[in-house]
């Protein structure tokens, strides 16, 4: 019966794995259709949410199932409580990826607009994401107090960015219109980074049970 249990458990860590994996993905496509606009690209992500959502589902029913009829132990209780909340977060990340997708296709049409380099919030959101994946698999608590940390240069990079965004809607020569998609851009990435946040507040939870949601450690 024990066997079976670390069974569902490895399973239930592979499936949020292949999760993680796709919304990093996503993520790192919806960016580059930024620059470049390109309908294969978009199918991909498109198909990939699809999978996502399907996992989501998945992982949650499995969650439950593990909770009613295997009545774990204290820690492996943290594990599938972290493992719930983490599902969810991922979920949000990949739509979060499908809206700025849904950015970039307005981007993509005719009309002025701004040129801004947001490769800086693009990396640190992406990178968050993939440390608090990290931490998880390792359960590496240093990494994810790492990741708390990286979201002071989310926020501040967002409120860079739209600061020279607004600028420009005052200068009154780009598309008004294309500099609010822009700026809802570096909202989507900035959701993103507190996604990632939520991810690696999880892991520190799964590994020494402290709740750190509202507060954070010295």
């Amino acid at each position: 019966m024990h066997r079976h249990f670390d069974e569902e458990l490895t399973a239930l860590r592979e499936s949020l794995l292949t999760m993680g994996a796709l919304v990093e993905s996503m993520i790192t496509q919806a960016a580059r259709l930024l620059d470049q606009y390109d309908d294969q690209a978009t199918a991909r992500i498109e198909t990939s949410e699809q999978e996502v959502n399907t996992l989501h589902t998945t992982i949650d029913d499995a969650c439950v199932r593990l909770l009613v009829l295997r009545q774990p132990a204290a820690a492996d209780m943290r594990l599938i409580a972290a493992a719930l909340k983490i599902n969810g977060e991922l979920e949000r990340i990949g739509d979060q990826a499908v809206n700025i997708l849904q950015r970039a296709q307005q981007l993509a049409k005719p009309g002025e607009w701004p040129q801004i380099d947001l490769g800086p919030l693009i990396h640190t959101a992406r990178g968050m994401v993939c440390d608090s994946l990290d931490a998880f698999i390792k359960k590496d608590v240093p990494l994810a107090r790492k990741v708390l940390e990286d979201e002071k240069s989310a926020d501040s990079l967002r409120n860079q960015a739209v600061e020279v965004l607004l600028a420009k809607a005052e200068e009154r020569t780009h598309s008004f219109a294309h500099i609010m998609h822009l700026i809802l851009v570096t909202h989507h990435l900035e959701r993103v980074a507190d996604h990632a946040t939520n991810i690696a507040e999880d892991v520190i939870y799964f590994v020494q049970g402290l709740d750190v949601r509202h507060h954070r450690m010295e």
